[in-house]
């Protein structure tokens, strides 16, 4: 079987993480090629972040476009699937499917298109994917994965004629790289006392992060005495809504740009953070898992179908600074209940890549 994996690029992110995997694990059995549409000649320590993690079993192409959307770039999309000849499509962000559109009404007969869906349906109301859902979808010429009960649910009661399935993403190995040592001497170097609990936020800074609510809370834990340290991690900090957040971050809080060793930083913090305002399935809360380490959350999609509370970490009750830094409060007060639980729950994890790619084969064969 060969199988085609489109995405827009490689940065770091959830997403593009997850096709890295996805693709390394595929390859052992199947034909894998990952074709990524931005130009990664444009950017390309960003654009091409995870590109030398992709196994050599493992063919990466790059279509070029430029940015912006027209029906040239379209064509242009439809031509290169059409010249892969491959068995399934699988289509990953939330705009990917605009862009393959030509390419799903022409080849859908002799390619077996798939999409993932990365965040909750929130993010599909608008007119495109309305239609788009109620026309493809229904005729099936698309097959639709969800990352998490929540978001399978969503999508079936928006749109119940469309064939679904969900598939809970899974995360290659958590294991440490040689640079281990350095980042626990790193991270002990913030600790101010034995007790110093140090949390970690995995994710690019953006709106749908709610980043503002994680450093309003952590804002409130220094107000009150709190013993603890913020690491932030991810692309996108150098932005103007970037420096109005570090510029307001309190001491307790420093931000240490993008790193390929994310699994080091998760072996070596105590707990996980999360203040999305909506998500699918996070890969950074799968990470944590695999890793060990507690979670705290807002109660988005996939977080609340992995974390429990009082036993593998905390969810906010909702999205506000009272609750959330209340949940926060929670971690760090049972902190030694819930990272036993965290350990115990990680030797028998169900997100790993091995499971997800399994149940990614079989739905492609269907």
């Amino acid at each position: 079987m060969k199988i085609l994996e489109v995405i827009f690029s490689l940065t770091p992110g959830g997403a593009e993480r997850f096709v890295v995997d996805l693709s390394n694990e595929l390859s052992k059995a199947d034909e894998v090629v990952v074709l990524t549409l931005k130009d990664d000649k444009v950017d390309p320590e960003n654009r091409t972040f995870y590109k030398f993690d992709l196994s050599t079993r493992v063919t990466y192409k790059n279509l070029g476009l430029d940015d912006g959307f027209n029906l040239k770039k379209i064509i242009q999309v439809y031509k290169a699937i059409r010249a892969e000849k491959a068995d399934i499509v699988h289509l990953n962000l939330r705009n990917v499917p605009k862009y393959c559109i030509l390419a799903i009404l022409l080849l859908h007969g002799k390619m077996k298109f798939v999409q993932t869906i990365h965040n909750d349906m929130s993010g599909y109301n608008e007119l495109f994917y309305r239609i788009y859902f109620e026309t493809i979808g229904r005729l099936k010429w698309v097959h639709y994965v969800a990352l998490s009960d929540t978001n399978y649910k969503d999508l079936k009661r928006m749109h119940r004629h469309t064939d679904a399935c969900c598939i809970v993403n899974g995360r290659a190995k958590v294991a440490p790289t040689d640079l281990f040592n350095n980042v626990k001497a790193e991270i002990d170097s913030y600790r101010e006392t034995v007790s110093t609990k140090v949390f970690l936020h995995v994710a690019r800074c953006g709106s749908q992060k709610n980043q503002d609510l994680l450093i309003d809370a952590f804002n409130v834990l220094e107000q009150k005495g709190q013993d603890v340290k913020l690491l932030i991690i991810g692309a996108g900090f150098d932005s103007e809504r970037g420096q109005r957040l570090l510029g307001k971050a309190a001491k307790n809080t420093f931000y240490l740009g993008t790193k390929k060793n994310v699994c080091d930083y998760m072996l070596n913090s105590d707990l996980f953070t999360l203040s999305s305002a909506y998500e699918g399935m996070p890969i950074t809360l799968l990470e944590a898992s695999l890793a060990g380490i507690p979670a705290v959350s807002t109660p988005v999609c996939g977080a609340v179908d992995m974390i429990v509370n009082g036993k593998n970490g905390y969810l906010s009750k909702d999205f506000t600074l009272e609750t959330y830094v209340k949940a926060l409060e929670n971690a760090i007060a049972n902190f030694d209940f819930i990272k036993n639980l965290a350990n115990e729950m990680k030797e028998k994890s169900p997100f790993t890549m091995e499971a997800c790619a399994r149940k990614y084969r079989q739905f492609f064969e269907q």
